[in-house]
């Protein structure tokens, strides 16, 4: 049987998508107005829409009111590399020595509270569900533009009674250094990576545009195999690559 032509609008964003693609239409070019796209394709006003929106879902177009719509950006503008986080042990927070490394300003707001482990916590970090839990969320800025939103979780049995139990409460930042202080000294971090659609609140927070993913990281700090610290990092997949440094061990003697 043969197979059935494609509605109107899914041409209309192939043809598009393809120019994106190949390079033919580069990020930040605007694209024809509706009454242009009609005539070029000889289609309706909603099929030019619907197309359009498509796109847009994609992320490959923004719409901007009064303006216009573009090409968006597609490579990711910012690196994280894992070798530069750690390849030398930090003294403050990894985060605000890259983005300042950048030329930026690096800011953020935090919320910080006492609680209890969930399951899922608690077998991060190798403890009972109910637990005492210290629990932070953050929200990271480069020049007032939100870039990654995290949650931190921390044993309090481990912390209570230090300057460091409420982590953004005392003149050190960072895991690493902040735990160094009170003498347990990490060894090693396991990260696991997984993309997935943003919650609503996440979109709203890092100002996503439609059709973007998220990049989620699921970070834990040992002491030895003693699980200190546990987080979920959020970044926008349009603005961060995730590049990782992977040292071998030399060959036996």
């Amino acid at each position: 049987m043969a197979a059935q032509p494609k509605p109107a609008y899914q041409q209309l964003a192939d043809d598009i998508r393809r120019r994106i693609l190949d390079g033919d239409l580069q990020a930040g070019d605007k694209l024809p107005t509706e009454v242009e796209l009609m005539k070029d394709y000889g289609v309706s006003r909603i099929v030019v829409r619907n197309g359009v929106q498509a796109l847009v879902s994609e992320g490959l177009v923004s719409t901007h009111r009064g303006k216009g719509m573009f090409v968006r950006e597609q490579r990711p503008v910012r690196k994280r590399i894992s070798g530069d986080l750690y390849g030398k042990r930090p003294t403050a927070s990894p985060v605000k020595r890259e983005t300042e490394a950048e030329g930026r300003r690096s800011e953020w707001e935090y919320q910080t509270r006492f609680t209890t482990a969930t399951r899922a916590v608690a077998e991060r970090l190798g403890i009972e569900a109910g637990d005492d839990v210290v629990r932070t969320t953050y929200r990271f800025f480069a020049d007032d533009e939100p870039i990654k939103l995290s949650t931190s979780y921390e044993p309090r049995a481990l912390t209570a009674g230090t300057p460091i139990e409420q982590p953004e409460g005392g003149p050190i930042t960072g895991v690493v250094p902040r735990f160094d202080s009170i003498g347990q000294h990490i060894t090693h971090v396991t990260e696991e990576v997984n993309a997935r659609a943003p919650r609503p609140y996440e979109a709203e927070q890092l100002q996503m545009a439609p059709g973007v993913p998220v990049m989620v990281v699921t970070r834990t700090y040992y002491v030895d195999q003693r699980p200190v610290e546990t987080c979920d990092i959020v970044v926008a997949a349009d603005r961060y690559s995730l590049s990782y440094t992977i040292p071998i061990p030399p060959p036996s003697a």
